[in-house]
């Protein structure tokens, strides 16, 4: 019974609500109910229901919360339009469905489910595809049997309703055959699992040519399903094989290991687990350009259950030594249970915990992947009680690393990554200096056979240290296993190279960039040539697979061959861009091949690249794109090749993307101005009124920059627009202005003074230029 009688409704009840959810956390489910009962509440609207209901929930009065459903929700459907009420019917049964799941009522669940079912039969006039894909309804699978299916059903009926969703009938009703295998199978109704199985394969494969299914859509089901009927690996991977067979090598390699993953699951499905470890020379191969994909989650488990202990303890430790903050949760999982095994002597598990206290970020991500302990639970030993320790202080990392490499040193006190690990972070502590941490380094580099890029990032900067940058770019580039970690090598040593640098005077610092690039680009070519010979072979270290890796070594080592130590290797460049956009397009490579045809002069070539960069970057998305930057030299080709007209396309594209960026043309950079007055310059001999009324708009900001190439360009301008004596005075003014110390200015100033000389000579002739008759 409530003390006061005043309902609290509408934006009372909401401040109300905004109260209690707040003081709930303070004092507790007790005080939430008082408050709750201590007046009566009405929700009218659909958001208020929603945490009203909740709320009581929260407070322990379920009741209480069926009655707002019942009663606040009946009432805000008798005062909805027509229109607006099925789709408030659906949203209160939504909300009756978290509530009866949360209470475990079965019964109640099913009789929501069936009035959802039944309003699918009426005109419903909203957009019905987002409730298909509430949660409650992958929770739900867990449920009993019945209501599983149930809500399977009902979420199928949901798809079917959506007329956005005519092309993915088949995917639907596989989906529906998918969700009911799995739950079946979950149940251990195996047979009548299989048959859903089955079901659910024959709707992709019976798909007709409207129907959107692709390659994707195969291995989707084929993961789902596999263990579920594992006899049946091929009718999964026929429609692919025949779907890759005319792709890119690189595409089809990942493929191919996509493949051989369902592969090894079938075999491990029928207990053939050696047969599956076996297929996991290619199944583990990465397909990720980061080391995030590499079938750990299945490959470890297996290595640990056919007992092999060394590798799968090696298999963890370079999965955190790698992929660190993310890794794959579940090692720490593996490393916690193998750890607990007093048989297990392997020193691989207590350098797993060693990594993983590489930052706290890392610990943290470990940690997540650990078993929950119960406080009560007997003490573990040291290094676990520790590790459990750091869940709730990871400031406890130096005492967690602490515990894992005294545990380590007693398994194997000589172990090589005991002291490669244990060099760096005691250089960072400040324990010991530069030449013991090279010591360290180079000791165990040698005697593990240390091939990773970490480690051998790690001795070149202990180099650098000691006996400066110079002398460490000058070493012989380290051997390394696999073409990502030439990749990661070559890409960090940019920063380090930089803080050294600062410390280097000018004469010191140009061939320190320069003696980058060189060891940047053998780097990129050893990388190319490992990942060109997995792609050939389909074998090779496991990072040695990811087709969007290669591309972006492809990009890389074409900017080197086009920018750095004068290389002027264009065509090679352009050929790695081809080969970049075949394994993995991104828009870096359609700049590249831009700056590539700019570079040879190539006027047809820049004005094709230009359409393909400006196209793939709408289409796709490129953060850095920036058509400014590259404005002037494709008017200038466009002009070459008397093509004058389209200059207008590019300059409305241009001007369209500043309007968009919200930019005013007295904001604009100045190399911004200089593009556009190049443009109208271009515009001026034959569209003179399109450059005049770019000229219009752009000359008071050159008025008020007032730098002297700017000024020099609108000259160019007049000239073409054969307004002499405006034009020689445009010339006169940059002359004036320039610097007579910057050499770009002295320059400019010579060509600005045979412009002066020509147009005070003679009356510049109609048409274009004399220089361009002979195009």
């Amino acid at each position: 019974m409530t003390q006061n009688s005043t309902v609290l409704s509408g934006i009372e009840l909401d401040q109300f609500m905004d109260r209690v959810e707040v003081e709930h956390q303070e004092h507790g489910d007790e005080y939430l109910l008082a408050q709750l009962r201590a007046q009566p509440l009405k929700a009218v609207s659909l958001e208020s229901i929603d945490r009203l209901h909740v709320l009581w929930v929260n407070a322990g009065d379920a009741d209480a919360s069926k009655a707002v459903l019942a009663e606040d929700g009946q009432a805000l459907l008798d005062a909805a339009s027509e229109d607006a009420r099925n789709e408030l019917k659906l949203n209160l049964l939504v909300y009756q469905l978290r509530l009866d799941n949360y209470l475990k009522d079965e019964q109640g669940l099913l009789q929501a489910l069936d009035a959802l079912q039944q309003l699918s039969n009426e005109r419903l006039h909203f957009d019905i595809e987002q409730y298909r894909r509430y949660r409650i309804f992958d929770d739900l699978q867990h449920a009993p049997l019945e209501v599983a299916l149930k809500a399977i059903e009902v979420r199928h009926t949901l798809a079917l309703i959506n007329p956005g969703r005519q092309a993915l009938r088949a995917w639907d009703d596989a989906d529906q055959y998918r969700r009911r295998a799995q739950v079946l199978a979950a149940h251990e109704q195996d047979e009548q699992a299989r048959e859903a199985a089955l079901c659910a394969i024959a709707a992709l494969r019976t798909a007709g040519p409207d129907q959107d299914v692709d390659n994707d859509d195969w291995l989707w089901l084929g993961n789902a399903l596999i263990e579920i009927v594992p006899l049946r690996l091929a009718m999964f991977e026929q429609p692919v094989v025949q779907a890759i067979a005319d792709l890119p090598l690189p595409q089809r390699r990942e493929w191919e290991v996509r493949l051989a993953r369902l592969a090894a699951r079938s075999l491990q499905a029928q207990g053939d687990l050696a047969g599956a470890l076996k297929i996991c020379e290619v199944a583990t191969l990465d397909l990720d350009s980061s080391g995030g994909d590499s079938f750990i989650d299945f490959h470890l488990p297996w290595l640990l259950e056919n007992g092999q202990i060394e590798e799968a303890g090696q298999r963890a430790f370079m999965e955190i030594y790698d992929i660190r903050r993310h890794m794959w949760p579940g090692t720490a999982y593996w490393v916690h249970d193998r750890l607990l095994d007093a048989e297990d002597q392997s020193a691989w598990w207590p350098l797993c915990v060693m990594r993983a206290c590489d930052d706290q970020q890392v610990l943290e991500r470990f940690i997540s992947g650990l078993p929950l302990r119960d406080e009560s639970t007997p003490s573990l030993g040291p290094l676990l009680d520790a590790l459990h320790a750091a869940r709730n202080d990871l400031e406890q990392i130096d005492n967690v690393f602490a515990q894992a490499l005294e545990e380590a040193r007693r398994r194997a006190p000589n172990h090589p990554w005991i002291n490669r690990l244990l060099a760096v972070r005691e250089r960072e502590a400040g324990r010991i200096d530069a030449n013991t941490e090279l010591a360290m380094l180079r000791e165990a580099v040698s005697a593990g056979d240390m091939q990773d890029n970490r480690s051998a990032f790690s001795l070149f900067s202990a180099h650098a240290s000691v006996f400066g940058i110079i002398d460490a770019l000058h070493q012989p580039l380290p051997l390394m296993a696999s073409g990502m970690y030439y990749y990661q090598f070559a890409g960090h040593l940019e920063n380090l190279v930089g803080e050294h640098v600062e410390t280097l005077s000018n004469e010191e610092a140009e061939p320190a960039w320069a003696l980058l690039r060189k060891v940047q680009r053998v780097a990129y070519e050893h990388g190319q040539a490992r990942l060109e010979q997995c792609f050939a072979s389909g074998r090779g270290h496991r990072f040695d697979a990811c087709a969007h890796l290669y591309s972006m070594l492809c990009n890389n080592l074409a900017i080197n061959y086009n920018c750095y130590n004068d290389q002027h290797m264009y065509d090679q460049a352009l050929e790695l861009h081809a080969r970049g956009i075949a394994a993995s397009p991104f828009a870096e490579h359609y700049h590249g091949i831009l700056n590539n045809r700019i570079a040879l002069d190539d006027n047809l070539g820049v004005v094709e690249a230009a359409e393909q960069l400006w196209h793939f970057a709408a289409d796709h998305g490129y953060s850095r794109h920036d058509p400014e930057e590259y404005l002037f030299e494709v008017s200038r080709a466009l002009f070459r090749l008397d093509r004058e007209r389209e200059i207008l396309i590019w300059l409305e594209r241009v001007l369209k993307l500043q309007e968009e960026r919200d930019i005013s043309d007295k904001d604009l950079e100045i190399s911004a101005l200089f593009a556009r007055i190049k443009v109208a310059m271009h515009l001026s001999y034959n569209l003179p009124e399109a450059a005049t009324s770019l000229w219009l708009r752009y000359a008071p900001h050159i008025n008020e920059r007032d730098e002297p190439s700017l000024v020099g360009c609108a000259g160019d301008v007049l000239k073409g627009l054969g307004r002499n004596e405006e034009a020689i005075a445009y010339y006169q003014r940059s002359i004036l202005r320039s610097d007579p110390n910057n050499a770009v200015d002295q320059s400019n100033n010579e060509i600005f003074g045979q412009s002066i000389a020509e147009l005070q000579a003679a009356e510049k002739p109609a048409g274009k230029a004399w220089w361009q008759i002979w195009k």
